[in-house]
């Protein structure tokens, strides 16, 4: 039965929440975590110990214990309260009341209570059993009552855990291992789990465990005097363990309830809270912002997983009797690690440190203890210190892929490759705010050079034609250093492809390279977007747009090495970033541009024949088909840029839906699943329609089907040939179902049944993200294209977008001839090549910007605003 609430029992309470709100507000006002979390622990404290004097009339009849992070004094605003009632076996049937009383008095506390009355042979029998009860009581501190039977209990836990610290250390690490395959095996998760992921609250917590296992240690400082870690890493890993226990303590108070994964609706919220945003931010201060505060985050997660990785490696090492092979006169190798013969030699010569990382490349062996201990005393001698040896060092790791991802991330961890390049260091842990990027600037880099060593797998048809273009590139070094720094200007607030190419040029002549390789690979850092850009977002049909491309590569090799490198870099992006239908554009624009470069013509020239030879081959194809004079009829109406764009057999489906649609007067449609690679095609052919284009993405767009690609052209007889990808908002194949839904809607429009009005009254409502949307802009590109003005559109992406710019564009009279749709997570970035009613390009700035603003309207719309 609950106890009632006398006055005594109502005191404790509001002099509870009174304190608490201190607490609250003294961390609002820049109190440390830890301090915050140890004030809280001490009110709990202070509370509990008078519940127990109400509820129990003995104290000498039980034990209170305080478990978990409660029990560490590190109790967070909404972490549970994990209390054991320890008594002897006799005593329980007198304590039935009592505790009963104590459990009602602290549920008023309003937070979650782990409740756990247990005698001492119960409790040493769960732990025998339980790896959770063990590692609670582990941490277990007395509060209140009987302190010997607490001390009769840890007595008898530390024999039990003495005999079975073998069980319990090999179970502690498994469910480490198990622990990081839940949260994401990562620290740069974009939303990470801030207690039990990768660098998290955890990490710290079970090395002190399985230290307390082997040597009942009481704190970190146990490490320093142990030389475990040195003095300035002790102060690194409780400073960065403070900081996560703020931003958890925070995201309690925002949530008002448990929890710990950092997602993204919720770091804008956490960053206005601690003051690394205002509350009157703009979208772009605000991403600054979130960046600034998770950068933090990110460089005091590794602070915490590098440095714990390095005591548990030192407590679980086994010290057997191994043979040392010397390297030379300094280092050493046992068959399962990297030593040295002498401390004092590897500290005489500050190249040894980074010879270290040439021999872990080399033998694919890791660090002694005794080595990562010498490593991080002397790695801040690199810095003012680069002598030639370490130059050629770090030539020699740079020169081949193999394990240098691996390497590479050796070195960040000791933040020797921090010492040897500080403009990367500056990037350790960059955070970049949106939902295409899954990597911070670091890990991302590190990542692309690993998919460049990936490439020798050849386990999918893109890595094996990419194998082969890279195998035939005879500065493969040079490429490699392009692809770990294309990035290498990210973080300054300018365009960091021409910053990063000036970085790269004193990166590597600070290594001993000579200005022409520094040269060639500036230039692949100044142009790593292109080829991206120009496949996917520019008509690479466009003779102009070749020769422009030409104009950056110069040479084959060049192009190689860009090719590669764009490859790498948009596969070290994220999962489903990269596609087949990306792969296939970049090879397409390779062998456009190496057919030029091979052939010494111009971009027009190879244009010109190969239209010649295509036309020839689609009138033979014809022919067989419709009879020659029919067949030159039919093929005059389309376009050079149909011709070249089209695969032949596409145009020969294409001419023959047209050829109906001529003879029957009737539109005419082509639909195909294609399951496997996840869209549906459908292709119409109508005349004397109007706004045919518009329709087709405003039905599409009612029906909340996701337009992948679109293109439109108007033959010479104003017929209007319409060919698009389409999938479902989970990117599957559309069903037959869909298409005939689609086909009767069109015809509703048709016979005026259905208006583009009425499409856009019965759209669904557009509800503002939780999260902040990517960059929104809309730019202007009048010079690339003779023929089209190119409006590139970044915005996020949605269902109905692309119907709601094409119906600016048609408000203005303008008309899309191509939309090349790309998606980049959750940001759509768009190209569309327009032109007006009098098929010319627009000349009018003042038009431009009108539709500049009416487009920024719709690709912002506001909350339930229906767009």
């Amino acid at each position: 039965m609950q106890v009632a609430k006398t006055e005594e029992v109502k005191q404790i309470l509001e002099n509870y929440f009174e304190k608490k709100e201190e607490i609250i507000k003294n961390h609002y006002n820049g109190e440390t975590g830890l301090n915050t979390v140890r004030a809280l622990s001490d009110l709990t404290d202070e509370t509990i110990r008078k519940f127990a004097e109400i509820s129990f009339k003995n104290p000498k009849d039980i034990s209170i214990v305080v478990l978990g992070g409660y029990g560490r004094r590190e109790l967070c605003f909404k972490s549970d309260i994990d209390i054991s009632l320890v008594f002897k076996e006799e005593n329980f049937e007198q304590l039935k009341e009592g505790l009963e009383n104590f459990y009602y008095l602290l549920l008023d506390l309003k937070v979650d209570i782990g409740f756990s009355p247990r005698d001492i042979k119960t409790f040493v029998k769960l732990a025998k059993e339980d790896l959770t009860v063990a590692t609670s009581l582990l941490q277990g501190r007395f509060l209140w009552g009987n302190e010997e039977i607490f001390k009769e209990l840890q007595d008898k836990f530390k024999k039990l855990i003495k005999k079975k610290r073998h069980e319990y250390i090999t179970a502690t690490l498994r469910a480490r291992k198990l622990r990081y395959e839940k949260t994401g095996s990562s620290i740069y998760m974009m939303e990470p789990h801030v207690k039990e992921g990768e660098g998290g609250l955890r990490d710290f917590h079970e090395v002190f465990w399985i230290a307390k296992v082997l040597d009942d240690v009481e704190d970190y400082r146990y490490f320093v005097d142990k030389k475990i870690i040195l003095e300035e890493e002790y102060i690194e890993l409780v400073r960065a363990y403070d900081f996560i226990l703020k931003i958890r303590n925070q995201m309690h108070l925002i949530c008002n309830k448990k929890c710990d994964v950092l997602v993204f609706s919720l770091q804008g919220e956490v960053a206005k809270k601690l003051g690394y945003a205002l509350p009157d931010d703009d979208e772009e201060a605000l991403r600054a912002s979130v960046e600034q505060m998770m950068k933090l985050y990110y460089l005091n997660a590794k602070s915490i997983n590098t440095i714990t990785k390095r005591i548990l490696k030192n407590l679980t090492e086994t010290h057997d009797f191994e043979i040392h092979t010397p390297i030379d006169a300094v280092f050493s190798r046992t068959a399962t690690e990297l030593d040295v013969f002498n401390a004092e030699k590897f500290e005489k010569d500050v190249s040894n440190v980074v010879r270290a990382f040439k021999y872990y490349k080399e033998y694919e062996l890791d660090f002694s203890s005794q080595l990562e201990y010498l490593i991080r005393k002397n790695e801040k001698k690199l810095k003012d210190n680069l002598t030639e040896d370490t130059k050629k060092l770090v030539r020699e790791i740079f020169s081949d892929v193999k394990n240098l991802a691996k390497t590479i991330r050796k070195m960040q961890e000791f933040y020797v490759i921090d010492e040897l390049i500080p403009e990367f260091g500056y990037q350790r842990c960059h955070f970049q705010y949106d939902a295409y990027h899954k990597y911070t600037t670091d890990a991302h880099a590190i990542k692309a050079v690993e998919m460049l060593e990936s490439l020798k797998k050849q386990d999918t048809p893109q890595r094996k034609s990419m194998y082969e273009l890279y195998k035939d590139i005879e500065r493969k070094d040079l490429l490699i250093w392009a692809i770990f720094l294309h990035d290498i200007g990210k973080g300054h607030k300018t365009d960091h492809s021409v910053l990063g190419s000036k970085m790269a040029v004193d990166i590597l002549t600070r290594f001993g390279y000579s200005k022409r390789d520094a040269k060639i690979v500036s230039d692949l850092v100044l142009y790593h977007l292109e080829m991206a850009k120009i496949s996917q977002r520019r008509n690479i049909h466009d003779p102009k747009v070749l020769d422009e491309f030409i104009k950056i590569v110069k040479n084959k090799e060049f192009l190689k090495m860009l090719t590669v490198l764009t490859w790498c870099d948009a596969n070290a992006v994220g999962p489903n970033a990269w596609n087949e239908w990306k792969n296939s554009l970049l090879w397409e624009l390779y062998y456009k541009a190496y057919a030029i470069l091979d052939k010494g013509i111009s971009a027009e020239e190879l244009h010109k024949r190969q239209i010649e030879e295509k036309r020839k081959k689609a009138l033979a194809l014809l022919t067989t088909e419709f009879g020659e004079k029919e067949a030159k009829k039919l093929l005059e109406r389309v376009s050079d840029y149909y011709i070249s764009s089209t695969p032949l057999d596409d145009i020969l489906k294409h001419i023959k839906l047209e050829y109906r649609l001529l003879k029957t007067g009737e539109p005419q449609f082509l639909f195909e699943k294609n399951s496997s690679i996840g869209f549906s095609e459908i292709v119409m052919a109508v005349k004397d329609i109007e706004n045919p284009l518009l329709a087709f993405t405003g039905i599409l767009s009612n029906m909340q089907v996701n337009i992948l690609s679109i293109y439109s052209y108007t033959r010479k007889d104003d017929t209007i040939l319409i060919n698009a990808h389409v999938s479902t908002a989970t990117l599957d194949a559309i069903d037959e179902s869909k298409f005939q839904k689609f086909l009767n809607m069109f015809n509703e429009y048709r016979n005026g049944k259905l208006t583009i009005k009425d499409l856009r009254k019965k759209r669904q409502t557009v509800f503002k993200s939780a999260s902040l949307p990517p960059p929104t802009f809309v730019k202007v590109d009048n010079k690339m294209s003779d023929s089209y003005t190119i409006f590139d559109i970044s915005a996020k992406d949605r269902i109905g977008l692309l119907f709601d710019i094409i119906h600016v564009f048609s408000k203005f009279d303008l008309y899309v001839h191509i939309a090349k749709v790309t998606t980049q997570g959750e940001r759509a970035r768009d190209s569309f090549y327009v032109r007006t009613k009098d098929k010319t390009k627009i000349n009018d700035e003042k038009l431009i910007e009108k539709v500049k603003k009416e487009l920024l309207k719709v690709i912002k719309p506001k909350e339930k605003e229906i767009a």
